[in-house]
């Protein structure tokens, strides 16, 4: 036991192969231990006073194999992981949080159609969903991309030149570009004006998650949608269509302010830890190795 105990502590500061090194032992038997510590350490834990969560997926391995992983929100702690990023994949957390009778006010999430019908089959519209202000960012400059591509197959010369390599200008954050951006970015609106007005139409919503309160957020969406179908431009009347679709979720954000940012930075510790055992065999140990991540000290390999 108090070798077993020893083990446990140096995986909390060391990689698996360092402790064997370290204790000559078979690698297997350290992860054997660990495994054994961290399930035991699960089956302990409580669910605790779980209100706010966010829902994300991450690849697990090449090939489109993904992972769905649920985080509290207050406490920093995975909470569910299920492969696959179906609805199948969330709905048995969700009916588990019900029986416990949990109190869960909210979830942040994506657009994700399955993660959303999961929700409502569970919770009805007891739960309130928020989607995910960095996504909705995200869909509005693949509008203003798709419109940078149709305007460059259909300009010839100079302006085709000019536009064709203004890519990730287009995409960068007004706030974000320098002098010299800036430059460009005023020679691209003067040679074309529906790019112009679509890049308006991007840099302003973006200001939507900056409002006071809800009916700011309503008067504000009704005039975006109006003004984006009234360019006649199809990238950005799939998106006027999609936002009125997720309304309810995009106003959300007003009675709670969730989003899946915390989250979003935890997979970077999940892409170390995947690199420091270049890819998890054991997927059960994987799923372990997750619910503690938020106490685990992860350092890049070297």
């Amino acid at each position: 036991r108090r070798f077993a105990r020893y083990v446990v502590e140096l995986c909390g500061i060391l990689q698996i192969k360092h402790v064997a090194r370290l204790l000559g032992v078979g690698w297997d038997l350290v992860k054997g231990i660990h495994k054994r510590h961290l399930a035991m350490k699960l089956k302990r834990r409580k669910l605790g006073k779980v209100r706010y969560i966010a829902v994300d997926e991450f690849a697990v391995h090449k090939g489109h194999r993904y992972m769905t992983v649920v985080l509290d929100l207050e406490t920093g702690a995975i909470l569910h992981t299920q492969e696959g990023k179906d609805a199948l994949a969330l709905t048995g957390f969700l009916l588990r949080l019900r029986r416990a009778r949990k109190k869960l006010k909210a979830v942040a999430m994506d657009m994700s159609a399955s993660y959303r019908r999961a929700v409502l089959d569970v919770f009805g519209d007891k739960v309130d969903i928020v989607h995910d202000p960095f996504h909705v960012v995200a869909l509005a400059s693949k509008a203003i991309d798709g419109t940078r591509r149709d305007l460059v197959r259909d300009l010839e010369g100079d302006e085709r030149k000019v536009l064709k390599g203004s890519r990730f200008l287009l995409l960068r954050g007004l706030e974000n570009v320098k002098e010299a951006g800036l430059e460009r970015l005023m020679l691209l609106m003067e040679l074309n004006q529906p790019l112009y007005e679509a890049y308006l139409l991007k840099e302003d919503l973006r200001m939507f998650w900056n409002l006071p309160d809800v009916e700011h957020g309503k008067t504000f969406l009704d005039q975006w949608t109006s003004q984006a179908r009234a360019l006649g431009n199809k990238h950005f009347m799939k998106l006027a269509n999609t936002l009125d679709h997720h309304r309810p979720g995009l106003l959300a954000w007003f009675a709670h302010r969730i989003s899946t940012g915390p989250l979003e930075g935890l997979n970077n510790k999940i892409k170390v830890l995947k690199r420091q055992a270049y890819g998890f065999r054991d997927m059960e140990y994987f799923k372990l190795r997750l619910y503690f991540l938020h106490e685990a000290r992860i350092d890049r390999p070297t």
